[in-house]
């Protein structure tokens, strides 16, 4: 006599169905964490981009200011010297304000919010169940 029984039917569908509501629930777990990390970083990433551009900004408005006063001088003086010593400083520091915006630019957009593991988690897990039916 065989004294171990094989679980029927019901009891297999009941322990997949009660596996799956697991799994799903792992998984929900997952991708708020994911989520949770990648809000963080979007956050920090964005915070400090702007700073970075409210510098560039800065540099930005110091250069139009110095321009603006190259072409007053020049036209008061007549005299190149003096203005192309502000022109030259204008010119650096909107070079400078360029960089600092494009850096910060670039900060912001260095972030992705797309929940790449729990996707690949997810994938795995309907790959597997499709496995499992076939």
């Amino acid at each position: 006599m065989n004294t171990t029984e094989r679980p029927g039917v019901v009891a297999l569908v009941t322990d997949a169905l009660g596996r799956s509501a697991d799994l799903i629930q792992t998984e929900i777990r997952l991708a708020r964490v994911e989520l949770g990390e990648k809000a963080e970083a979007l956050k920090t990433s964005v915070v400090s981009g702007l700073a970075m551009m409210l510098v560039g900004t800065a540099f930005l408005i110091a250069a139009v200011i110095l321009v603006l006063q190259a072409v007053v001088a020049a036209l008061i003086e007549s005299g190149v010297a003096p203005a192309l010593a502000i022109l030259i400083v204008a010119g650096g520091s909107a070079l400078g304000g360029i960089v600092v915006l494009l850096a910060g630019k670039k900060t912001i957009g260095a972030v992705d919010p797309t929940p790449t593991r729990t996707i690949t988690s997810l994938q795995n897990d309907a790959r597997m169940a499709k496995e499992s039916l076939t």
